[in-house]
């Protein structure tokens, strides 16, 4: 009987022992899956966005500059380099590069604004082996919030952010800094990388995800140190000046209840912090958050169009079956006009 004591003892130790390094060995595995780098969208893929070849670069030509966040340098680029209305700094969406923010860029470009983009940590032209964890955007923001203190050009202008997702979050986040930013507007932005990891998990994986959803706190710890606890809220909180936080009801990334900065409304205390939420006919879902109808239902046909021509020719590429299909990529990332205008009107209060 002691020895079967003993047994079930030992047993009941190394099953605790597998689990915990099980967990860490997942926990790492589902970490490194989630944030690897990301590079520009290939051919075989469909993809809506705008590039760069899209443009007109007499029109809206860019300079190509570049700035370390820690060890690694990064791609940044500046559009309309003779306007002096103030600096509009783009913040992109994790998945996605600078590029795909082109038609935000070219509509602060025809305000009068100039623009400064960047490619973040592990994205495409920057240096990086992965994104490192969500909040590298905030480390990301802040190194090029400093690079262009430091610039002759850049640092005299008043600075006003925008960002989506990923970026949304960074814009707000940023604040908790001392930075001198005039106002902010954050789309589908979270709070917290942490809620949003943790609630994810659980979303798609089911409550089995809880088993490492600790471990993986652990590494955000590890990687970013207490940097990992600031909350977007904290920020607009802190900083006191005009912000903008759009949401939409019906967003399946950031969630609209739980971890967006809307669903933390109600700890805002900064009376210039002004709610946008998408719901009804206006309800416009995560990665378009900021683009009218119509596109929406552009790119609804667009990519029912790009699943019927790929079933005849699987090797079809994105290119060919544009010019085929006469695609329009303006229309396909038309802006809510009526939304930029009121974040155009706020940016130009706030100088």
């Amino acid at each position: 009987m002691r020895n079967a004591k003993l047994l079930v003892k030992l047993l009941i130790v190394f099953s605790l022992v597998f689990t915990v390094i099980g967990c860490a060995l997942l926990a790492n595995k589902t970490y490194s899956y989630a944030f690897g780098r990301i590079e520009e969208v290939s051919d075989d893929e469909f993809h809506t966005y705008m590039t760069w070849k899209d443009i007109d670069h007499t029109k809206y030509s860019r300079e190509n500059v570049y700035f370390y966040s820690g060890e690694n340098k990064l791609q940044g680029f500046v559009y309309g380099g003779s306007n002096n209305n103030g600096l509009v700094i783009v913040s992109q969406g994790l998945g996605n590069t600078a590029d795909h923010y082109l038609r935000i860029v070219m509509y602060f470009v025809d305000k009068g604004w100039r623009v400064f983009s960047y490619n973040n940590t592990g994205v495409s032209g920057s240096e990086g082996e992965s994104v490192r964890g969500l909040t590298q955007s905030l480390f990301d923001l802040n190194a090029a919030l400093a690079y262009i203190g430091n610039s002759n050009e850049l640092s005299g202008l008043p600075i006003m952010l925008v960002g989506h997702s990923w970026g949304g979050f960074a814009v707000c986040t940023v604040l908790n800094y001392d930075h001198k930013i005039n106002a902010v507007a954050s789309f589908a932005g979270f709070n917290n990388g942490n809620e949003v990891i943790n609630d994810l998990g659980v979303e798609r994986v089911g409550k089995i995800f809880n088993l490492v959803s600790r471990k993986i706190d652990d590494i955000e710890s590890q990687l970013f140190g207490d940097v990992s606890k600031l909350t977007a809220v904290d920020g607009i909180n802190k900083a006191g000046i005009p912000v903008i936080i759009v949401q939409s009801v019906d967003d399946d990334v950031i969630s609209a209840a739980k971890t967006s900065i809307y669903a933390h409304r109600s700890s805002i205390t900064n009376p210039n912090a002004e709610i946008i939420f998408l719901d009804g006919e206006n309800a416009a879902g995560h990665e378009f958050v900021f683009c009218s109808k119509e596109q929406r239902e552009y790119i609804s046909r667009a990519a029912a169009s790009w699943k019927s021509y790929k079933a005849k020719n699987k090797k079809a590429k994105r290119q060919q079956w544009a010019e085929e299909n006469n695609f329009d990529v303006f229309k396909a990332n038309e802006l809510n006009m009526d939304l930029m205008e009121r974040i155009n009107t706020m940016f130009n209060n706030a100088k």
